[in-house]
This record gives C-alpha cells, structure tokens and sequence, in this order.
C-alpha cells in the first residue's frame, strides 16, 4: 500500500469515527434529555401532590377556625341575650310607668 492510499485510509476512517462519534454525542444527549424530562415530570408531580395536600391542611385548619369564631359569637349573642332578658322587668316597669302616668 502506498502512502497516498494510506493516508486516505486514515482520512476514512478519520470520517468515519467522526460520524460514529457525532452519532454517539446524539444518542447520548437524547437520553440525557428524556431522563431529564422524566425527572422535571416527577418532580412537578410531586410539588402538585405536595401543594394539594397543603392546601387541605389549611381548608381543615380553615374550617376549625370557622367553627371556633362561630361558637365564640354564639356564646356571646347568648349573654348579650342573657342580659337583655334580665333588664325585661325593669324595661316592663319602665314602660308601665310611663303609659299608666
């Protein structure tokens, strides 16, 4: 073989492990790329999963609170009931006092 068509061997297979590597590189990024893809989806998934359960400890945590402040408000429009009720007789009185005079 001569050196010219060595040379151009060389120059072949020189294209040749380009092309080989060139395809390689792709594969190699295409699979890095769906890995990544598939991580991204996963990790959304759970940050989706994670916020609904968030935001039903609030809505429980919500409906406690509402439960708490309306039994507070009722105890107090009980004793605001309370003492009106009390202050009947004297307004009853009162009243009669005044129509009877």
């Amino acid at each position: 073989m001569s050196m010219l068509d060595e040379i151009k061997a060389a120059e072949a297979a020189a294209a040749q492990a380009k092309k080989e590597a060139t395809l390689t590189s792709r594969n190699i990024l295409r699979d890095a790329e769906e890995a990544a893809n598939r991580e991204a989806a996963d990790m959304i998934t759970a940050a989706r999963a994670a916020a609904r359960e968030t935001v039903a400890k609030a809505e429980a945590h919500a409906r406690v609170k509402a439960k708490d402040l309306v039994a507070e408000r009722a105890r107090d429009d009980r004793a605001v009931a309370e003492a009106a009720e009390a202050k009947i007789p004297e307004a009853v009185a009162y009243i009669v006092e005044r129509v009877v005079v």
